[in-house]
């Protein structure tokens, strides 16, 4: 194993459980704007965890996800989190 693999393992390590930590928070928690929140930062670790993986895995689509991964993770959640914090107001 080499140092990068070791530093990528020890990464998703982290990550996965700060995913687990998100979903038990998620199910435990009864606030709407905490699971939201929440919900958001589950989605980024997915994230993180595949741009991880393709790191060390050369895939053909890595480049494609990244870009739908940043919109769909960057734009709509700004958008849904901002009427969920002014209730649909505008």
């Amino acid at each position: 194993m080499t140092l990068l693999e070791t530093i990528l393992t020890c990464c998703g390590i982290i990550i996965a459980t700060t995913l687990v930590i998100s979903l038990i928070l998620v199910l435990r928690t009864q606030d709407w704007m905490s699971r939201a929140v929440l919900s958001d930062m589950i989605f980024y670790g997915m994230l993180c965890l595949y741009f991880l993986w393709t790191l060390d895995n050369d895939t053909s689509v890595s480049y494609e996800i990244a870009m739908l991964g940043a919109v769909s993770a960057g734009v709509l959640p700004t958008l849904s989190m901002a009427r969920i914090i002014s209730q649909g107001r505008r």
